[in-house]
């Protein structure tokens, strides 16, 4: 809202604020909320929310139009101008977003704005970018906000919420834009544990008084343990107690036994606990060019902890850069940190689970006890050169390779840098 307004100086010419961050951290539910609250002082002028799901909103075509349509209903004067336009030319929507842009929203808006000094900056709200289909069209989306925001005289503001894919993350990297954009990673410094905690006790709370069989909730339910359980696979990010909340409250089970089964301490109900959030995972790693081998990446910072970029890349017979190649779309779940030693960590503590049980990870399914071996023999081989640790791998069943690595499955020495 301080970017809104322009109340500090180093925003003011920032016409264009992208809200990022890991895969479910709050992004869209920031961006409804200050349309809401612009709407409710009356600066909002429209928002467009992309969906990967519906074919409605996963693709460009209809930015336009739609935020158009929602500036014509504020303000009739702007109406009539739109309409005018497009029974002069109604080929406009065929043509390119710039021109689409221009013609229907910067110039109606140049020509009923007045030169006020006390006048409040406009918001248009982009939420979703990453989930429009086609990567050459947020390119493009992102050239126009660009450009409508550098050379208008109005004070527009835009608000873009997206997960840091790669070409959006490239392009608003670049240094002519660093000047026109201001940048908002929802990371630890929101202290965001603190925010999940108190959306638990308020939904929890709201359970134990209004769910239909809350008579035999148990009084001490839930525990301070199960809330910390939540908080600490949450990593920072909403998605996932809100997961177990909608888990929890279905009217037709009891609550602490559907909490129990989320958290593994009882067999799950037919409805998997996970399953929003399992497709989430999923589609993150699909749209990737080697959904395998990036798996074969994460499991290293997955089960080791934070892993060096070298390290990753020499046991798996990869190039140098190869592991930023492979993870450059998956910014939303994992993080390289190019400051010092280049290392890979993971940004939900959630996605070891989802990796390791096949009921939920299907095709992406790794066996942790194999993966371990595996890692074991890679990096034997690196340590002694000797190759035959890989043949005699590839001709062990999977059974006698399991028994084999039991007993040394838990000695953390085994890692080269420990």
């Amino acid at each position: 809202m301080e970017w809104m307004d322009g109340s500090r100086q180093e925003n003011k010419k920032k016409g264009i604020n992208w809200v990022t961050g890991a895969a479910g951290a709050g992004k869209s539910a920031i961006g409804r909320t200050i349309c809401e609250r612009c709407a409710e002082k009356g600066t909002l002028l429209g928002g467009f929310f992309f969906g990967l799901g519906d074919p409605t909103r996963n693709h460009s075509r209809s930015l336009v139009a739609t935020i158009a349509y929602q500036i014509c209903s504020i303000n009739t004067a702007i109406r009539k101008a739109v309409c005018d336009f497009i029974d002069y030319d109604p080929l406009i929507f065929s043509r390119s977003l710039r021109a689409q842009f221009t013609s229907l929203v910067m110039d109606p808006l140049a020509a009923s704005y007045s030169d006020d000094s006390h006048h409040t900056p406009c918001l248009i709200v982009i939420d979703g970018l990453d989930e429009c289909v086609d990567k050459a069209s947020q390119r493009d989306i992102l050239e126009t906000l660009l450009y409508v925001t550098t050379t208008s005289r109005m004070p527009l503001r835009i608000l873009i919420c997206s997960r840091p894919e790669s070409q959006i993350t490239s392009f608003l990297n670049l240094p002519r834009t660093s000047s026109a954009v201001f940048k908002i990673f929802l990371g630890d410094e929101y202290s965001p544990e603190e925010d999940i905690r108190l959306y638990l006790f308020d939904r929890f709370m709201e359970i134990r008084q209004s769910h239909n069989l809350r008579t035999l909730l148990p009084d001490s339910w839930p525990s301070q343990y199960n809330v910390d359980q939540i908080v600490y696979k949450s990593s920072g990010q909403f998605i996932f107690a809100a997961t177990v909340i909608r888990y929890v409250e279905s009217d037709r089970h009891r609550p602490h036994q559907r909490l129990e089964a989320a958290l593994g301490l009882r067999p799950a109900f037919k409805d998997l606990p996970f399953a929003e959030l399992d497709a989430l995972y999923t589609h993150i790693l699909m749209v990737t060019e080697q959904p395998s081998l990036a798996v074969d990446i994460l499991a290293f910072p997955i089960m080791y902890g934070r892993m060096p970029l070298r390290d990753i890349e020499r046991y798996l017979n990869l190039h140098s850069g190869d592991v930023h190649v492979v993870l450059a779309d998956l910014g939303a779940i994992a993080k390289i940190s190019m400051y010092g030693i280049h290392e890979v960590s993971m940004l939900h503590k959630s996605f070891s689970d989802f990796l390791f049980d096949p009921h939920r990870s299907k095709s992406l399914y790794r066996n942790r006890t194999e993966t371990r071996a595996w890692h074991i023999i890679r990096v034997i081989e690196n340590i002694s050169g000797k190759e035959s640790f890989i043949s005699i791998y590839r001709k062990t069943e999977n059974s006698r390779l399991i028994k084999s690595v039991q007993h040394i499955q838990s000695v953390p020495c085994i890692m080269p840098q420990s």
